[in-house]
C-alpha cells in the first residue's frame, strides 16, 4: 500500500514538473510574442500620432501668424486715425481751450470712429487738461500719470518738436488699476493698446499730447471674422487667463503643458491649440478639433491590434497541443523508473524516523539497488555511534558555556561601571597597596596608562597624582570626605569610603567647575558684568553700611553721580563695542581715583555712581570731582583711533534730610540733571531748588502732553516785510500756550520740554498741519514759514509728513517755508540730506533760522541750498551799539545778493534798526516795530488792511 502511494506520488510530481515546465516555457514564449506585438503596435501609433500631431501644429502655427497679423493691421489702423484726429486744428483748440464740455463733446465722436475707448490730453509738463469724459478725475490722473509707463514715451514724443515729421507712439500694456486711474478711465480690462500723438498750436510749436487707450475686447471683431472663414477658435491669454475670444464659445479655457509638436490641450473641451507670443506678455492661441487626429491614429492601432489577437490565438492553439504530448510520454516513462525504488525508500523512512535496528531488504543484490541498500545498513551504524558522542559532548559544552557567558558579563559590567564613571577611582588592599583603578584618576592627575599597573603603594599613588600634602593621619581606611587644589589651581573632592576586608576605596572628583560657578554667580549678582564695577544691588548695601556708619560715627555719606556726555554719538560713529569698551575704560579710571573704602558702581547705560565718606577726601568732594572731570578728558584709545569724551556730574552729602542711601541717590541724580540741563560738562551740587525745577519740569512735561492732545496750542503769525515794496511777504509761524490755570507759558520754557521728552514730535506735526490750513484761508498767495527742530529728523519720515500735510491741505508746496537750525546739516545724517532733498523737489521753500550764531554757517550754506538767511536778532540788537555787529550785518546782506539767496533780519524793534538795515541791502525784516504776532484769526484782516495801505501809497 505505501510503496502503492510512493510510486504515484513520484510519478505525479515527475509528470506535474515535466508539464508545469512545458507551460511555463510556452507561456513565457506566448507572453514574449504578446509583448513584442503590442510594443511594435505602440511605436506605430506613436508615429502616426506625431507625424499627426505635426501636420496639424504646423497648420494651427500658420492659422496663429495669420490672427496675429490681422490683429496687429487692426491695431495700425487704429493707430492711423488716432493719428489723423490729433493732428485736426479744432482737436487742439478745443483740448487747450480750458472747457472741458466741449473738450469731450468733441473727442467722442473723433473716438467712436477711430475705434478708441478714450483718450485724455496732456500739456508739455504732463499735467493733464481735459478728457473725453467731463467727469473725468484730472486730479488722480496727475498724481498717478507720472510713475506710470506711458509718461517716459509721451515726454519723448513732446521733446521732437517737429511738426513736419511729427511721430506718436503705441504700446500694449497689462491693464490694471495704476494705468486706468493715470488716463482717467473707468474701462475694465486686462491689456489695452495705449497711442500717443503730440498736439500742435497754429505756429507748429508742440503745446502737449493727446493719449488714446482701446481695451482688448472679450471677442475681437476682426479675430471672430478670422475664425469664421478658418473654421478654428482664436484664444487670448495671459498665463492660464482667458483675455478674448472668437469662434466657438469657450469659457475659462485653460491650456495643458506643450507636446513635442508645441501644441496644447484646451482643457475642458475636446481641441487642441498652438500658441505664439504677444505683447505684452500674452499669447495668441489657433484651436481645432481633436476628432481628426484620433480617428487617424484609431485606425491605424486597430489594424494592429487585430493582427495580434490572430496571432494570439494560433500561439494558444500549439501550447495546448504540445502540453497533451508531453503529457503521455512523461507517465510511460515515469512507471518503468520508479518501482525498483519503492522498498528502498521505505528503509530509508525507517531509518529517518530514528529506527536505526530495522532490516534492510535486497543486500544480496549485485546491482545499483543492492548498492543503495548496503550503504543504508553503513549509515544505521554510523548515525547510532554519532548520536552518542554527541549527546556527551553537548551536556559538558553546555555547562562550560553557561560559566564562561556569566563571567564575561560580569566582566563587562564591572569595566563599563568602571571606565564610565565621572569620578576616578582607586581601590587599595589591606596592606595599602592599589589593586583596581579606572581611566577618570589618570586622566583628572595627567598620569600616563600603565604607571600604576605594578601594585604601587598610596603615598606612591599620591605623589604621581601631586598630592604631596597628604599627612599619615589622613591616610587608612578612614570614612572621609576632602578637598586639595592641585599645583594648576584645580580643586579635586576627595572622598574615602572603608571596605569589609580591612581595604579602602577613593573616589576622586574634579569639582572646579562648579566652584568657579559658585564664585561666578555670587559675583554677578553685585558686580555688573561690562565692567566689573559693582551692580546697583551692591551699591545699595553699601549705601546702607555707610548710613550705618553715619548713625553711629556721625560721618558725612558723599555721593557723586556721573554720566557720559553724547555717549550715544561714540555708539553710532564707531559702533557699540567701542562704546563698551569705553564704559570699561571710564570704570578703570573711576576705581583709580576712588578713595580706599569708597566704592565706584555702574548704574546702567553710560551712568556711574561713587560711594565715599566726606573724611577720606583731604581735598574735598569737589576737587575729586574736578579731577574726575579731568581724567575723563584725557583721549581714550577705541578702535584704532583716540576718542575725546566728556561728562557731568552731580554731588548730594548726606545730611539730615537723608532717610537712607535711596535718598541720597536720588539727590545726587537730581543734581546730575541739573548739570546736564546747563549744557553738561560740568559739576552741580545738589540743592533744594534744583528738586522744585525737576518737579516744574515734570509738570509742565505733563501738561504739555495734554495741551497737545486737546489743542491748547495756539498759533500766531509774525509777517516779513520787503524792504524794497514795504509788502508782506509771508508769515512766520509761532507757537502759543495759554494754560487753562497758569496762563501764558513762554515758548522758551515749553520748547525745551517738548525736544528732550520727544513731545516735539506731535507738536510740530499739529503745527505744522495748523499753519498749512490756516494759510489756505488767506488771500493771496503769502508764504508760511514753519520751524522743524532738528530733532524732528530722526524719525526719518518727516518729508513723507510735509507731502501729506500739503496734500491734505490742499497747500501749493512753494507756499510753505521751513526754518531749519545748520545743526541739521552739522549732523552729517545721509538720511536726512536725502528728507532735505525730496522736500525741495516737492518745492518747499528752505530756510536757515539763527544764522550767524553757529561755528560752520558758512560751511552749511556751501552744503545745502538755502532759499532764505535768517539772521540771529542778537546782531540786530547790537547794531547800533557795536561796530563788530554792523559789520557782521553788512557782510550778511552782501553774501545774500552774492549767492542770490533773500536775507532776512528778525527782532528789529527801533526804526533807526530798520534804517540800518536798508541801507544795508537786507531783503527783509521782522519784529515788533512792524508788527507783533497777529492770533490767527486776525491774519486775513491784517493782509487785506496792508493790501489798502500798499494801494494808497
Amino acid at each position: 500500500m505505501t510503496g502503492t502511494v510512493f510510486s504515484r506520488s513520484l510519478r505525479a510530481r515527475l509528470v506535474g514538473a515535466t508539464l508545469s515546465t512545458a507551460a511555463i516555457a510556452l507561456a513565457a514564449l506566448v507572453f514574449l510574442v504578446v509583448l513584442r506585438s503590442g510594443q511594435t503596435l505602440r511605436e506605430q501609433a506613436q508615429e502616426v500620432s506625431t507625424w499627426s500631431e505635426a501636420q496639424l501644429s504646423d497648420r494651427l502655427l500658420s492659422d496663429a501668424k495669420l490672427a496675429a497679423a490681422r490683429l496687429q493691421m487692426q491695431r495700425e489702423d487704429v493707430e492711423r486715425r488716432f493719428a489723423t484726429m490729433a493732428k485736426r486744428w479744432d482737436v487742439a483748440k478745443a483740448v487747450f481751450s480750458g472747457n472741458t464740455v466741449a473738450a469731450s463733446e468733441l473727442l467722442r465722436p473723433a473716438l467712436a470712429l477711430a475705434d478708441l475707448d478714450g483718450a485724455i490730453a496732456f500739456d508739455l509738463n504732463l499735467r493733464a487738461l481735459t478728457a473725453d469724459r467731463v467727469e473725468a478725475d484730472l486730479l488722480a490722473a496727475n498724481a498717478a500719470f507720472r510713475t506710470s509707463p506711458v509718461a517716459a514715451s509721451l515726454r519723448a514724443v513732446l521733446a521732437r518738436n517737429d511738426r513736419e515729421h511729427a511721430e506718436g507712439f503705441a504700446l500694449s500694456l497689462r491693464w490694471d488699476d495704476a494705468l486706468a486711474r493715470a488716463l482717467a478711465a473707468t474701462e475694465s480690462g486686462t491689456v489695452a493698446d495705449i497711442f500717443g500723438e503730440p498736439l500742435f498750436d497754429d505756429f507748429g510749436e508742440v503745446i502737449g499730447g493727446l493719449v488714446g487707450y482701446r481695451v482688448l475686447r472679450a471677442h475681437e471683431p476682426t479675430l471672430t471674422a478670422f475664425a469664421s472663414l478658418s473654421n478654428r477658435d482664436v484664444l487670448i491669454l495671459a498665463d492660464q487667463n482667458l483675455l478674448s475670444s472668437a469662434g466657438s464659445e469657450v469659457s475659462n479655457a485653460q491650456l495643458g503643458p506643450a507636446s513635442g509638436a508645441e501644441l496644447h490641450a484646451v482643457l475642458g473641451a475636446e481641441k487642441v491649440a498652438r500658441c505664439i507670443p504677444q505683447p505684452p506678455d500674452i499669447r495668441l492661441c489657433v484651436a481645432a478639433p481633436l476628432r481628426e487626429l484620433q480617428q487617424l491614429t484609431g485606425k491605424v492601432v486597430g489594424i494592429g491590434e487585430e493582427s495580434s489577437r490572430a496571432l494570439l490565438r494560433t500561439l494558444s492553439v500549439v501550447a495546448g497541443l504540445t502540453l497533451c504530448l508531453v503529457a503521455v510520454v512523461m507517465l510511460f516513462l515515469s512507471s518503468r523508473i520508479t518501482r525498483p525504488l519503492v522498498r528502498i525508500t521505505q528503509t530509508v523512512s525507517e531509518v529517518a524516523r530514528g529506527n536505526w535496528h530495522v532490516s534492510v531488504p535486497d543486500i544480496d543484490r549485485a546491482d545499483e539497488v543492492g548498492d543503495i541498500a548496503r550503504a543504508v545498513v553503513v549509515l544505521e551504524h554510523s548515525l547510532s555511534e554519532r548520536d552518542q558522542l554527541r549527546d556527551d559532548v553537548f551536556r559538558q559544552n553546555t555547562v562550560l558555556t553557561e560559566r564562561e557567558r556569566q563571567l564575561q558579563e560580569q566582566n563587562e559590567r564591572f569595566d563599563a561601571a568602571l571606565n564610565n564613571m565621572s569620578q576616578g577611582l582607586c581601590m587599595f588592599g589591606v596592606h595599602g597597596r592599589l589593586k583596581v583603578y579606572n581611566s577618570q584618576f589618570c586622566r583628572i592627575y595627567g598620569i600616563a596608562p600603565g604607571v600604576l599597573d605594578l601594585d604601587p603603594t598610596q603615598d606612591e599613588v599620591h605623589r604621581l597624582a601631586g598630592l604631596t600634602d597628604w599627612s599619615a593621619a589622613e591616610s587608612g581606611p578612614i570614612r572621609r570626605t576632602l578637598t586639595r587644589t592641585l599645583a594648576d589651581g584645580r580643586c579635586i573632592e576627595i572622598t574615602v569610603e572603608p571596605m569589609a576586608d580591612g581595604g579602602w576605596v577613593e573616589t576622586h572628583e574634579d569639582v572646579t567647575a562648579s566652584v568657579t560657578a559658585q564664585a561666578r554667580i555670587a559675583h554677578l549678582a553685585t558686580h555688573d558684568a561690562l565692567t566689573g564695577l559693582s551692580n546697583r544691588a551692591l551699591l545699595a548695601d553699601r549705601l546702607a553700611a555707610a548710613f550705618a556708619d553715619h548713625a553711629v560715627g556721625g560721618r558725612a555719606v558723599t555721593v557723586i553721580c556721573l554720566d557720559l556726555d553724547d555717549f550715544k554719538g561714540i555708539n553710532d560713529t564707531l559702533g557699540h563695542p567701542a562704546g563698551d569698551e569705553l564704559l570699561r575704560q571710564v570704570g578703570r579710571r573711576l576705581t583709580g581715583l576712588c578713595p580706599s573704602g569708597g566704592t565706584v558702581a555702574r548704574l546702567g547705560g553710560d551712568e556711574f555712581a561713587m560711594v565715599l565718606f566726606e573724611a577720606d577726601l583731604p581735598d574735598g568732594v569737589l576737587a575729586l570731582a574736578e579731577q574726575i572731570l579731568i581724567q575723563l578728558r584725557r583721549p581714550f584709545f577705541l578702535a584704532g583711533q583716540f576718542v575725546s569724551v566728556d561728562g557731568s556730574l552731580g554731588i548730594a552729602v548726606s545730611g539730615t534730610e537723608d532717610a537712607d542711601g535711596d535718598d541720597l541717590l536720588r539727590r545726587a541724580d537730581v543734581a546730575l540733571y541739573a548739570a546736564k540741563a546747563d549744557g553738561g560738562r560740568r559739576v552741580r551740587v545738589f540743592e533744594q531748588e534744583m528738586e522744585e525745577r525737576q518737579n516744574q519740569r515734570r509738570w509742565l512735561e505733563r501738561e504739555l502732553r495734554l495741551a497737545i492732545g486737546t489743542a491748547q496750542i495756539e498759533l500766531h503769525y509774525q509777517p516779513l516785510f520787503d524792504l524794497a515794496t514795504n509788502a508782506v511777504t509771508s508769515f512766520e509761524a509761532l507757537a502759543r500756550w495759554h494754560h487753562p490755570e497758569s496762563g501764558m507759558i513762554s515758548p522758551g520754557e515749553f520748547i525745551p520740554v517738548a525736544e528732550a521728552t520727544g513731545l516735539i514730535d506731535a507738536l510740530g506735526a499739529y503745527v505744522l498741519e495748523r499753519a498749512c490750513a490756516d494759510a489756505m484761508t488767506w488771500p493771496g498767495s503769502l508764504r508760511v514759514a514753519v520751524n522743524i527742530s532738528p530733532i524732528q529728523f530722526r524719525e526719518g519720515n518727516l518729508d513723507r509728513f510735509v507731502e501729506e500735510v500739503l496734500l491734505k491741505t490742499e497747500l501749493p508746496s512753494h507756499r510753505l517755508e521751513l526754518e531749519i537750525t545748520e545743526s541739521v546739516i552739522l549732523s552729517q545724517d545721509q538720511a536726512s540730506f536725502e528728507m532735505l532733498s525730496r522736500l525741495r523737489s516737492l518745492g518747499v521753500r528752505f530756510s536757515m533760522d539763527d544764522f550767524g550764531t553757529g561755528y560752520s554757517s558758512l560751511s552749511s550754506l556751501n552744503t545745502f541750498r538755502f532759499d532764505k538767511i535768517k539772521l540771529d536778532q542778537s546782531f540786530v540788537r547790537n547794531l547800533l551799539e557795536k561796530d563788530e555787529a554792523a559789520a557782521i550785518v553788512h557782510v550778511v546782506a552782501e553774501l545774500g545778493r552774492s549767492l542770490k539767496i533773500t536775507t532776512t533780519a528778525e527782532g528789529v524793534e527801533t526804526p533807526e534798526q530798520l534804517a540800518r538795515l536798508r541801507a544795508s541791502g537786507f531783503s527783509e525784516v521782522q519784529g515788533y516795530l512792524l508788527s507783533r504776532p497777529i492770533p490767527a484769526a486776525g491774519v486775513a484782516a491784517f493782509i487785506n488792511a496792508q493790501e489798502h495801505i500798499h494801494v494808497a501809497a
